[in-house]
């Protein structure tokens, strides 16, 4: 026997040991015997080459050198080798769990074993081993040889028992029995383990683990489902068949976290959905609308996270497309059912709060179902978007430009922020305070008003309702008012609600100022009555200059010219527009023949200034020059009421309806206002009312402003659509028809423009010399510096 062989016998007999007993351990004396012995095996012949030489490349006696660690190499392969064939055979006695728990203790067994052995011949790895690699040879490390010897000799002997007895095991966990899921686990990850069937070939990592499980695995998964899901088919409906492939997929992607690569879930998941959703996507998806018609939540998830496992343009683009027309449907049956109600055409203000009211009822619901069963998908959520646009803008209630959405909800705010409207404001939660529900109302407003495609029609109303707020100081409370404007200001930014803040700074200077002009008043002695004046700015507010002259009363001249010195002493140079019909004014009167409370208290009117010029006419000592006529005070003829107050005869025969009506004048001919009718005072008026606001009676043409506001909301998007194209072609220069229209569409984002507008505001800016047409080709505009 040779030194060699010997050596071996000796090494041999320590490998046998660690494979035998390696879950038992060894002694370190064991350990270095072996590695000693790797040592020696490897340097055997070492002294007997020329010059003492071990391995010199092209030396002729290299092959001597290197013969010894490729004998070690191979006896070890042979050895590891018979003891696997050996282990391949006892493995035959086992079959099903039993058969997995002895591939699984031999598997931790011989990986421990592997370890050792790899470092013990830690010198062959680290010499011989290297420089065939570094040759190009194929000879691996001693790991992966003893690794490729379980695949070679163990493993491919057993690998279809074994996989046997592991789809048996998988079919008894998903049958509902009870079973160990780790040996499955165990297996898996040492098929993991084995890596490539060839090591040479330097094909992908995990071919064993893709070829030898994955790909049966996956095919008997499909095989199982398909007949499993065609059982339950014919058992129970589609919806019963949903919640069951919901629960199915659900404990199958737990399992495979567990016990499955995670390279592979994707693929596994894929065969699944294929075979357990994609051969029923139609019968899923025409189950989406009876669900959302029912509000089942709890069905509408499970559906929604079935069917986004299929992808975006499979699964969930047809579930947007049904969500989008349904939601659309229900806002506009919504809308419908307001137009019918008999409280809607009571008034603009009942009309605007039911239309409110159903817009947001509808999408605080799908927004619920958005947030609650698909988990605030974005294309959903923009399905949501699309569908409320659609019908919040062109709906049975929208029918033109003086009923249309942004109007609507202009005057809805208009009900929540003024004073009087408290029935308009829906009532808060339990225990909220005022404060907390009108900011909630104003924060629901703000939902619609991102839906909107006229803004600037919303903008121009809104800017409208709060002037009269502000300038009748008929404000629920200046908080609510600020938070309105914060709210707006988010969304459309500071170009419109700074506006609304300088109107809000004329109206607190205005404070200040009346203030300090009463003080002067009272120290000149000069406050016969109170006084309150709001200087506001041309540029900021919307408010008309008079249509007609008025001559005030005699007792207003001093006091007016009074605060003209005041202002003009602080800021010169400022012209005044008195817009007086804007103004009120409460006075008190007596009459003589009243009798009871209104004899000494008399009655106090709230009167516009046109009313207040044409009653004073009726005091004991005013008229134009014609004294008592009777008991009943002077005796007007309706041209010298015109005269004596300048106004225009429309609106003096307008309030002298009004007076007549309320018996508070007389009138000669049947009491009927006329121009050919004489007045009197009612000496003897009565009212179960000691204050009436004869005011509030002379309500605003409201066709009159609409037509008015609509020439002027036209007027104003000609010219945003004529700054829209300049600032296009002044960065594109040159831009075809067809382009320039899509820009500026693009562009505005206040309105909606029509295309016959677009194309009228081309022809003005080419009148205007802004642009021009080529000469060449018609269809393209140039921009003219």
């Amino acid at each position: 026997m040779s030194e060699a062989d010997e050596i071996w016998a000796e090494l041999s007999v320590g490998v046998d040991a660690i494979l035998d007993r390696s879950d038992q351990g060894f002694d370190s004396a064991l350990y270095m015997r072996i590695y000693t012995g790797v040592y020696n095996f490897c340097t055997a012949l070492k002294p007997s080459l020329p010059g003492g030489a071990y391995y010199a490349p092209g030396d002729a006696n290299m092959v001597h050198g290197s013969m010894y660690g490729r004998q070690l190499y191979t006896r070890l392969n042979d050895h590891v080798s018979q003891h696997m064939i050996r282990v391949a055979e006892r493995s035959r006695e086992f079959t099903g769990d039993d058969l997995l728990s002895f591939y699984n203790q031999e598997w931790i067994k011989y990986g421990d074993a592997a370890k050792t052995i790899h470092h013990i011949f830690d010198y062959l790895n680290r010499h011989w081993i290297q420089r065939e690699q570094d040759e190009g040879n194929n000879v691996c490390d001693i790991n992966t040889l003893m690794f490729r010897i379980w695949r070679n000799n163990f493993f491919m002997d057993v690998r279809n028992s074994l996989l046997e007895s592991v789809f048996s095991l998988m079919k008894r966990i998903r049958d509902g029995q009870v079973a160990d899921l780790n040996l499955v686990k165990s297996v898996v990850d040492s098929f993991v383990s084995l890596g490539n069937d060839d090591m040479a070939t330097g094909s992908k990592k995990m071919e064993v683990y893709d070829s030898y499980f994955l790909k049966p695995f996956i095919e008997g998964s499909r095989q199982y489902y398909q007949a499993e899901s065609e059982r339950v088919l014919k058992e129970g409906s589609i919806r019963n068949y949903m919640i069951w492939v919901f629960n199915r997929l659900k404990e199958e992607d737990d399992r495979a976290e567990m016990y499955l690569h995670e390279s592979s879930l994707r693929e596994f998941g894929d065969a699944l959905n294929k075979v357990l959703i994609g051969k029923q996507r139609s019968n899923l998806i025409s189950e989406f609308k009876p669900m959302l018609v029912a509000q089942e939540k709890d069905d509408l998830g499970r559906l929604y996270e079935l069917l986004k496992r299929l992808g975006e343009t499979s699964g969930l683009e047809p579930l947007r497309e049904v969500f989008r027309e349904f939601v659309k449907e229900a806002g506009l049956e919504a809308v419908k059912k307001v137009c019918g109600d008999k409280e809607a055409a009571e008034s603009v203000a009942n009309r605007s709060r039911l239309f409110v009211q159903a817009l947001l009822t509808v999408h605080g619901l799908y927004t619920g179902i958005l947030h609650d069963s698909f988990k605030d998908d974005p294309g959903l959520s923009k399905a949501l978007d699309h569908a409320c646009q659609s019908f919040i803008n062109t709906n049975d209630m929208c029918t033109g430009p003086e009923m249309d959405a942004a109007r609507l909800l202009a005057n809805y705010c208009d009900t929540l922020l003024r004073k009087g409207n408290a029935n308009a404001r829906a009532a808060g939660d339990a225990g909220a305070s005022t404060e907390d529900n009108l900011e909630k109302h104003l924060a629901q407003v703000i939902c619609v008003y991102r839906y909107l495609n006229n803004l600037d029609v919303f903008q121009m109303t809104y800017v409208r309702s709060l002037a009269r707020r502000l300038v009748n100081e008929q404000s629920v409370s200046s908080h609510g008012e600020e938070t309105m404007i914060s709210l707006l200001k988010e969304v459309s930014g500071v170009d419109f609600t700074s506006r609304l803040s300088r109107m809000f700074s004329d109206i607190t200077v205005s404070k200040d100022m009346s203030e300090k002009f009463k003080d002067s008043l009272r120290e000149a002695g000069a406050a016969n009555f109170e006084f309150d004046v709001k200087v506001l700015n041309t540029g900021s507010w919307p408010l008309k200059a008079p249509e007609t002259n008025l001559k005030l009363p005699a007792e207003l001249d001093g006091t007016i010219d009074r605060f003209i010195e005041f202002y003009d002493k602080q800021h010169s140079g400022r012209r005044f527009n008195w817009l007086w019909q804007y103004s009120k004014a409460d006075i008190k009167m007596f009459f003589p023949k009243t009798s009871g409370p209104a004899a000494k208290a008399g009655y106090t009117f709230t009167v516009t200034t046109y009313q207040l010029a044409v009653l004073s006419l009726f005091n004991a000592d005013s008229g134009p020059g014609t004294g008592y006529d009777s008991d009943d005070g002077p005796t007007l003829a309706f041209d010298q009421i015109v005269t004596a107050t300048e106004l225009d005869k429309s609106v003096v025969l307008s309030e002298l309806e009004l007076f007549c009506k309320a018996r508070l004048l007389n009138s000669s001919e049947n009491n009927q206002a006329t121009e050919t009718a004489k007045y009197t005072l009612n000496s003897g008026y009565k009212s179960k009312r000691l204050r009436t606001n004869f005011a509030a009676a002379k309500k605003p043409d409201q066709k009159k402003e609409d037509k008015e506001m609509q020439k002027s909301v036209e007027l104003d998007r000609s010219v945003n659509i004529q700054a829209a194209i300049v600032r296009i072609m002044k960065a594109r220069k040159q831009l075809v028809h067809r382009e320039l229209i899509q820009a500026t569409i693009d562009n505005i984002k206040l309105f909606h423009p029509q295309i016959s507008d677009i194309k009228e505001s081309i022809d003005k800016l080419i009148d205007t010399g802004y642009i021009e047409r080529d000469e060449d080709d018609r269809n393209l505009y140039k921009y003219l510096a």
